[in-house]
């Protein structure tokens, strides 16, 4: 058995433990998003494992890697908007301007990776490989970083805001925005590193991606609990309470405004 199938045998692993877990918090309905996101890492590793023992001449089981990838990410995306619907859902009227705000941002976190997918594409060396699907995969490596530095570029756009306000969010909503930073942030860090090196060596890239994501799940196991959906926190900067009264004012002002503003509209 190998690093990597011992390393995705923990992630999957923990991921059907914190499924378990919430099922049995019965919290499975208020992030069902992120369960959907759980699962279907599950499938993936399931069906990895099962084109890869069948040892057939015809069967690469990197064709059913590339097939599944764009469900993930569209996951990965859907998971990062279902964080900002909650962190804001609480100020509709700042919401109602968000989710505007949340699409363009997200053309524009798009635009700025992409311009960076070329010059990495070629960088792989896996673009003039003989083989088409040497060049396939090297092409949705890119498209996988682009999509998760969009999706890190927006969770660092709803962090500078909550870290400037004292907005105040269930426990739990917390410890995920926390560990999604961590996951999608690492991940893109060495999809990029894994461009840039040996191609004997990016195994060791893989392997490090399934320890980071499977220690997100040891993150969440740990911390999400049923107190957390009650206990409220805020993550911001530590104002002194003058300071923190006039900012939460100013929150409160510009989400009544924003309201009137779409009432009248």
């Amino acid at each position: 058995m190998s690093v990597t199938d011992i390393a995705q045998y923990i992630s999957d692993a923990l991921a059907l433990a914190l499924v378990i877990r919430l099922l049995t918090l019965r919290l499975h309905k208020v992030y069902r998003v992120f369960c959907a996101f759980v699962l279907f890492d599950l499938f993936s590793s399931a069906v990895f494992f099962a084109t890869r023992s069948l040892r057939h001449p015809h069967v690469d089981y990197r064709l059913a890697w590339m097939a599944m990838r764009p469900v993930a990410w569209v996951l990965s995306l859907w998971v990062v908007y279902a964080l900002l619907s909650a962190v804001l859902g609480q100020l509709p009227g700042v919401w109602r301007l968000s989710r505007k705000l949340v699409f363009f941002s997200f053309l524009g976190a798009l635009v700025i990776a992409l311009l960076t997918a070329e010059p990495e594409y070629l960088a792989s060396g896996l673009a003039v490989s003989a083989d088409p699907i040497d060049r396939a995969v090297a092409f949705v490596f890119v498209m996988e970083r682009v999509m998760f530095m969009a999706a890190i570029l927006m969770l660092l756009a709803m962090l500078a805001f909550i870290l400037w306000f004292p907005v105040q969010m269930p426990r739990n909503l917390a410890v995920f925005t926390i560990g999604f930073t961590v996951f999608f942030s690492t991940t893109t860090a060495l999809l990029l590193g894994r461009t840039y090196i040996p191609r004997a060596s990016l195994w060791l890239f893989s392997d490090v991606a399934t320890f980071m994501l499977a220690a997100c799940y040891v993150y969440w196991l740990i911390l999400i609990n049923r107190a957390g959906e009650t206990k409220r926190v805020r993550i911001g900067h530590s104002w002194g309470p003058t300071e923190q009264q006039r900012l939460v004012g100013q929150l409160e002002a510009m989400n009544q405004a924003l309201l009137r503003a779409s009432r009248r509209n």
